[in-house]
């Protein structure tokens, strides 16, 4: 191991050993507190559920499209007609 790799290492060591000892806290938390975190994480998983779906989706169209002899990649059709969905939201405001 090199000198600045060692270096390196040593200088994630301490920034593990630092974040990870515990230390007193003289701090007020909020009743509320409670109901951010828990808002917050539900809405982080909501969110990675949303990222998750389009992107199998995607990609389950792209198998499919490309299983039915359309080619490989067919991206072209996408880019020069508006998908069913995309339709309905113009038409619908």
């Amino acid at each position: 191991m090199s000198r600045p790799m060692r270096h390196r290492h040593d200088q994630l060591i301490a920034a593990t050993a630092f974040v990870l000892v515990p230390t007193a806290a003289h701090a007020y938390v909020d009743p509320g507190a409670a109901g951010f975190i828990v808002t917050s994480v539900l809405g982080a998983l909501a969110a990675g559920g949303y990222i998750l779906r389009e992107y199998w989706g995607r990609l389950k169209r792209r198998v499919f499209r490309s299983r039915q002899g359309d080619g490989p990649g067919g991206d072209e059709a996408d880019s020069t007609e508006a998908r069913p969905e995309d339709r309905n939201e113009n038409a619908q405001g």
